[in-house]
């Protein structure tokens, strides 16, 4: 029998000392409380009632190998033993750089960070010495980091507060923050190259790069339309204008090189972080040396007490080693399990009569209790995706741990075993039968 009362004690002992209770706000999004995890290990982690889950939320996206990998765990207790953080480089840092340009497509020289938020502002950063120009593309639903110069409109609350397509109205995520955080910024809606070149040739010489999440993953997960990653990569050599692929989320996942492999467009710059350390906190940034050369020459300031420190070193040149290995098999397999789960998904919905949009690469989708068509954020917002909440609830009931919000992504790991796809995949039949998904409350 389901139960979560040691769960909700937890969390009424936290209001007490921690604001809210939780240490990320969006920790608290998951009604009617957060649940408490004692441990993890493989696919599964078990919470403080004693429920095991097969997890799919994998930490927001991190643990690409799973909880508590015996490879991952030997190469950081090795560190452990020998020191964590000195201050200083070390040929740990070295190599995995070195990797790292193996890998990833537009990687000719690396920093590391220590979150993604870091690693967007040092990009964008850069961009902006490099091309002595102030303005930056962003894309509206596209989150890159909860700091004040690009947290806009990341997730508007309704359409009709969002202005027009063509001339859209920056909206700011959260109190505190000033105005002036859009003054540097120029926003569209994503997926439309026609209005991406309108907005360049009318800020010619002004904007120094396009910024975007390859695959759009605040909202389910939309993919780019078909030409429209090569289209901003001709856009952005015409105009002057450098290409940022913000991988946060996509890097070492969808593919080893990321987004821009398993899409064939090559970005000047990426950010990298989450799946790279497995769920040790480590990020970074990638790019062309000619750009770089800016952080080289030390003309741009990047700092960090922590960046590269030998602790989260350690675990992404484990990382690496393991996704790589047999012609990056994991990658392989990873993208197989992720697409029969998905194709679950749409089985069980065909069956039992439920509107569904299932959609990814399969190391990563997001799903939506819609047939409607979306292609960005504001065709998104328009769907009624309310049925999320029971959804997640009989899930967690019957033992599978999903995304707390109605974003509805899921994250495979390399632990997953074909048993938990077929396990879930019949709870998803369950519970779909159990209630009317097309109902939106």
């Amino acid at each position: 029998m389901y139960k979560d009362t040691a769960s909700k004690s937890w969390y009424e002992r936290s209001l007490k000392s921690v604001a809210g209770g939780v240490h990320s706000n969006v920790n608290a999004a998951a009604p009617p409380h957060p649940l408490y995890i004692e441990r993890g290990k493989g696919s599964k982690i078990y919470d403080v009632d004693g429920n095991e889950y097969i997890d799919y939320l994998l930490a927001y996206g991190p643990n690409i190998m799973g909880y508590s990998p015996d490879v991952l765990n030997e190469a950081v207790k090795k560190q452990i033993d020998i020191g964590v953080s000195f201050g200083n480089p070390g040929p740990s840092d070295v190599e995995a750089a070195e990797k790292i340009i193996d890998i990833v497509p537009c990687a000719e020289s690396v920093r590391f960070n220590n979150t993604g938020t870091e690693a967007v502002q040092s990009i964008i950063r850069l961009a902006r010495a490099y091309t002595g120009k102030n303005k930056i593309l962003k894309f509206e639903g596209h989150y890159h980091g909860w700091l004040d110069n690009i947290y806009i409109s990341h997730l508007p609350e309704c359409v009709a507060m969002m202005g027009l397509p063509n001339n859209p109205w920056p909206i700011l995520g959260s109190a505190g923050q000033s105005p002036s955080a859009v003054d540097d910024l120029v926003l569209l809606p994503w997926n439309d190259l026609a209005m991406v070149e309108q907005a360049l040739s009318d800020h010619k010489g002004e904007i120094a790069a396009i910024l975007t999440e390859p695959i759009m993953s605040n909202c389910a997960v939309i993919p780019p339309k078909p030409g429209f990653l090569e289209g901003l990569r001709k856009l952005a050599d015409r105009y002057g204008v450098l290409l940022i692929f913000d991988e946060v989320i996509t890097g070492f996942r969808v593919a080893a090189g990321g987004a821009q492999e398993y899409y064939g467009v090559t970005p000047d710059m990426s950010t990298f972080a989450k799946a790279v350390g497995a769920g040790y906190p480590v990020a970074g940034i990638c790019g062309k040396k000619e750009i770089f050369k800016y952080i080289a020459s030390m003309e741009v300031v990047h700092a960090g007490t922590y960046n590269g420190n030998a602790l989260v070193i350690a675990a992404v040149n484990a990382v690496l080693d393991e996704v790589t290995k047999n012609d990056k098999a994991f990658y392989k397999d990873l993208t197989k399990r992720g697409k029969r789960l998905m194709e679950g998904f749409r089985t069980a919905a065909k069956k039992n009569n439920v509107k569904i949009r299932v959609d990814g690469p399969g190391p990563m989708f997001g799903i939506a209790f819609t047939e409607d068509d979306f292609y960005d954020f504001r065709s998104y917002a328009k769907v009624k995706n309310s049925a999320w909440g029971r959804f997640r609830r009989r899930m967690l009931e019957n033992g599978i741990h999903i995304f707390p919000t109605d974003k509805g992504l899921f994250y495979l790991s390399g632990a997953h075993t074909d048993e938990d796809i077929d396990i879930t995949i019949d709870v998803i039949n369950k519970v779909f039968g159990e209630f009317d998904y097309n109902e939106n409350e």
